[in-house]
């Protein structure tokens, strides 16, 4: 029972921390999905024998508690913290329906989530689909209808789950630590703005030229990976690194490319030179002076995807975009766990726990992690090329070493070689950083500019030291840091980690706890 009621206000705390940076209608979101989330966690620790009427019932008792709780902290920061900011309440016509489906949507996913554990167990897998599926295509719609505006930084933060799915089969599945994953998003983005840009006459279609990008992003994976991957550890770390450096300031100066035909214009020459000949050749010049990158000012605009009776996705309608993002996560989700449970996926496993053992069963190390490098490099090239058609514009500043180093840490953070997680990573870390960084800084500003700094009128310095730096945005970066170093700390496998990962960070652990056993 304490556990039922310290896991009720924990959810409820938890959600109303939430609902103070955002009100409004984003209780009614927030609600549904803590709701799925306790039905999940009480599930979990429940007896299965019970059926699902039963469990139904007593998850009703601590869903009742998070639902009191949250609306209790919601109308607190409606009446309270949002005058203190400078904001007007919401409306009662807001207020009241806001808080009665959110409160009553959160006990009903509980009862209904925690119902599906009583089920067999394929059910109770069918019914935890359909239940995902009906949230995934409903969210859009309800975020549209409640003009929270969460689509487009959600946009955003599966883009970068589509990075962590790739990075995840090279540090995750075969064991290799890729610190330079942003040059292969950085070679879909700019494949897919050269091939379908007005700035360069080309208007190839986008569905073609995804997977273009997807071609060439495996195809330079392989390139970089040839002379590298005989390196292990740090020393391969390095050299990615290395790379990833190397490809913005690529892209920066590719804004005066001339190819000239080398036979005509090296070969030729160099051999009538030997014989002391006089004789002119016309040396052909394949491209003269071509901007290829514009470099700083990037290339835009970018061809969109286009679609009968949606035609040309568009910037104010996140929709679209939305479900296309979907059905990419979808689609690489299948390939990537089809490659994980056949024979290359095994390979990759049997490298990164013991190489040289690998080497003895008959694997070809340095084959089998050049795949794993390109598949993960194709799939950045996937998500680079969604991602210029998107913004509809790239920059080569967007694809420095911060960006290889957010992506894995999603990995991490959610749990290396746990497909599973490495999604709810990148959820959590994109949304913290997309979603909830941006509604805490416009949060402390109201308070700053309303209720700390008038308090602070008689102290400039102090004054301005706190506006200055009221800025969570600008701590980003230690926020991110602050988050892996707990992590490595309390749970070093992930959120959500994999069964082999798990007992190899544990192993000592459980030496130790049989050896007790043994004694005793």
């Amino acid at each position: 029972m304490k556990a039922e009621i310290k896991l009720a206000l924990t959810m409820g705390l938890l959600g109303g921390v939430v609902v103070f940076l955002f009100g409004g209608w984003s209780v009614t979101v927030l609600g549904i999905l803590i709701g799925v989330f306790m039905g999940l966690s009480i599930g979990g620790r429940v007896n299965k024998k019970d059926g699902p009427r039963k469990l139904a019932l007593q998850s009703l008792s601590t869903a009742g508690i998070a639902a009191v709780v949250f609306i209790a902290v919601s109308l607190f920061q409606n009446y309270v913290v949002a005058p203190a900011g400078g904001q007007f309440p919401s409306e009662l016509y807001i207020v009241i329906p806001a808080n009665l489906i959110g409160g009553l949507g959160m006990i009903l996913f509980t009862a209904l989530t925690a119902a599906l554990h009583g089920l067999p167990d394929r059910q109770e897998r069918l019914g935890k689909l359909i239940l995902m599926v009906v949230l995934v295509i409903a969210f859009p719609f309800i975020d549209r209808i409640t003009g929270l505006h969460w689509s487009g930084q959600i946009i955003f933060a599966l883009i970068f789950v589509i990075l962590g799915l790739g990075l995840n089969i090279v540090v995750g599945f075969a064991g290799l630590l890729d610190f330079g994953y942003a040059a292969f998003f950085a070679i879909g983005a700019y494949t897919t703005g050269i091939l379908s840009s007005p700035q360069h006459h080309i208007f190839m279609n986008f569905w073609l030229v995804i997977w273009i990008a997807l071609g060439m992003a495996a195809l330079w994976g392989l390139i970089l990976g040839t002379p590298t991957l005989r390196l292990r550890g740090d020393y391969l770390a390095i050299v990615t690194l290395g790379c990833g450096e190397m490809m913005p300031i690529i892209f920066r100066n590719l804004t005066n490319v001339t190819i000239k035909e080398p036979l005509t214009c090296w070969i030729i020459p160099g051999i009538m030179r030997l014989f002391n000949s006089s004789a002119a050749t016309k040396c052909i010049t394949i491209i003269d002076n071509l901007d290829l990158t514009a470099g700083e000012k990037g290339i835009n605009p970018i061809g969109r995807p286009y679609l009968p009776f949606i035609g040309e996705f568009q910037s104010n309608n996140p929709i679209p975009w939305y479900f296309l993002i979907i059905l990419l996560i979808l689609l690489s989700v299948f390939l990537i766990r089809r490659l994980r449970d056949g024979r290359l996926g095994r390979a990759w496993m049997a490298c990164r726990e013991d190489q040289d053992a690998a080497v003895q069963m008959g694997i070809d190390p340095v084959h089998t992690k050049l795949t794993a490098f390109a598949l993960g490099a194709a799939f950045s090239g996937f998500a680079g090329a969604f991602y210029a058609a998107y913004i509809r514009g790239i920059f080569p500043s967007v694809f420095e070493f911060s960006t290889s180093i957010i992506v894995l840490c999603i990995v991490v953070l959610g749990g290396m070689g746990n497909i599973n997680g490495v999604i709810l990573g990148g959820i959590i870390i994109m949304g913290a950083d997309r979603l909830f960084l941006p509604a805490l800084k416009d949060l402390l500003k109201g308070l700053m500019d309303h209720t700390i700094l008038p308090a602070l009128a008689s102290n400039h310095t102090l004054q301005a030291v706190v506006a200055q730096n009221a800025n969570p945005i600008l701590y980003r970066y230690l926020l991110f840091g602050l988050t892996l170093v707990i992590m490595m700390a309390l749970r070093p496998e992930g959120i959500i980690p994999s069964a082999q990962i798990r007992a190899e960070l544990h192993a000592d652990e459980e030496t130790s706890a049989v050896e007790k056993a043994v004694k005793n």
